[in-house]
């Protein structure tokens, strides 16, 4: 992906000599960022914003700069939610020199993102929703492979993850963004799903009589 300029201006600043080396890289910030907006717990900026930093503080040239830096934070994270949003989240990943992509990075800002919030993600189970549950065990293993890979027993499908991970990293996150939207709202997302249900030749829901493609089908905008 082409950086904007305010992203150029905010990976600059992240590997400069002014932040600790344990600072997040822009790629690894990106899933740090994404893990905070679809965890079923709100978790203020106030927490989240210093972890970025890593051990130490980093060296603002003055409070312009600092409000300028966290400006520009504070607008990719806005700008994920309305990619999700959208159902058109794009990952920051970190290019190496020989230009493949390095998704890993992303994966361990989202797993520390994670780290937050440990049992707010449980909302996301105990249910039969196969989409949500595959997107937890998509990118709960691709956690693993990047910080455990010793710990777990190899799996068939691993190679075909590390493979995909630039395509499924996205897909995954917007199906979890999604669920966090219906958990946060239920009442909303079963009108949702009720008016998803509603067949092309059903009784149309508006109580008119006629049938749902002769109706509020019919009158709905064209794509």
């Amino acid at each position: 992906m082409r950086l904007s300029k305010n992203l150029r201006k905010l990976n600059d600043f992240l590997i400069s000599e002014a932040v600790d080396d344990d600072a997040m890289l822009l790629g690894e910030l990106d899933g740090f960022l994404a893990g905070v907006i679809i965890c079923p717990d709100l978790i203020q900026p106030g927490e989240w914003l210093p972890l970025i930093w890593g051990e130490e503080e980093p060296l603002f040239e003055d409070e312009q700069q600092a409000n300028t830096i966290v400006n520009l934070i504070m607008g990719r994270y806005n700008s994920i939610i309305r990619e999700l949003d959208r159902g058109a989240y794009k990952p920051l990943y970190q290019i190496d020199t020989d230009g493949s992509v390095l998704w890993e990075f992303w994966i361990e800002g989202f797993w520390r993102a994670m780290s937050l919030r440990p049992d707010g993600w449980l909302a996301f189970g105990g249910d039969d929703d196969t989409p949500r549950q595959q997107a937890l065990f998509l990118l709960g293993r691709l956690t693993e492979l990047v910080l455990r890979p010793d710990e777990f027993e190899p799996l068939d499908i691993d190679a075909d993850l590390e493979d995909a991970a630039t395509d499924i990293i996205p897909l995954q996150v917007e199906v979890l963004h999604r669920a966090r939207l219906a958990i946060a709202n239920p009442i909303a997302a079963a009108a949702n799903q009720n008016q998803q249900k509603v067949g092309r030749n059903d009784p149309c829901p508006c109580g008119s009589g006629k049938k749902y493609k002769k109706c509020c089908l019919a009158e709905g905008p064209l794509h």
